[in-house]
């Protein structure tokens, strides 16, 4: 559910491979995948030790970036956690200062999933460490498309995700008020925006496309 395009790939859509390819790609990635996410288990504790500060990429895809324990549901190289699950169960309690997320909490059911998954990460989460996230901003996107800056079809890639291999779909939309008022009720505090360009070398991402993402952070109280 985790893979993202970055902006440099636009918005337009982009097959990279047949629809064959893809197809047995992801059949034989489903059929190994039990195998595969135990096997990245096995050097993780020493991965999550070596770490100072530690740094959570939940979501990587294809961005490698060496200051984060990378996850991600698909098996990249750089990808130091194979796990389909954003509740991360490898990851021990009170032992990450930062949990980043970019275009990954709409893959996440609005109805049964978001509150369990927000209260995780917190419990991840030191006292005081920061979840920073990047979602698709439904104010942006409907206000592009109102001005005819984009067509209903970009819109609606932009929402619903790509949807062109498994778990490139969103379940969730937000706004500003919205996400700040889940991140409330999941007893986080000191939510504000934010922008890469806080950061250096930030990882290049939708995190840095201003015309879609809605950033927030926000802070476990310590």
């Amino acid at each position: 559910m985790n893979g993202k395009a970055t902006p440099t790939e636009g918005w337009a859509h982009r097959v990279r491979n047949s629809y064959k390819v893809n197809a047995l790609k992801n059949a034989v990635i489903d059929f190994l995948f039990p195998v595969i996410s135990a096997a990245s288990r096995l050097g993780l504790t020493g991965k999550l030790r070596s770490r100072s500060p530690l740094w959570i990429h939940f979501g990587c895809g294809e961005v490698a970036d060496k200051r984060f324990v990378n996850v991600d549901a698909r098996p990249f190289a750089h990808v130091d956690y194979v796990t389909k699950s954003p509740l991360m169960s490898a990851i021990p309690r009170d032992s990450a200062e930062l949990i980043y997320a970019c275009h990954v909490f709409e893959h996440i059911s609005y109805l049964s999933d978001q509150a369990k998954t927000l209260a995780r990460w917190r419990s991840m989460l030191k006292p005081g460490g920061r979840l920073v996230l990047s979602v698709p901003d439904f104010d942006k996107a409907v206000g592009m498309y109102q001005r005819g800056e984009r067509d209903f079809e970009e819109i609606q890639r932009a929402l619903m995700g790509g949807q062109e291999y498994p778990g490139n779909f969103h379940f969730a939309l937000f706004t500003a008020d919205h996400l700040r008022a889940l991140l409330e009720n999941a007893g986080f505090t000191k939510i504000r925006p934010w922008h890469p360009r806080e950061s250096d070398n930030w990882p290049k991402d939708w995190s840095w496309d201003d015309t879609i993402s809605l950033n927030l952070t926000a802070q476990k109280p310590g």
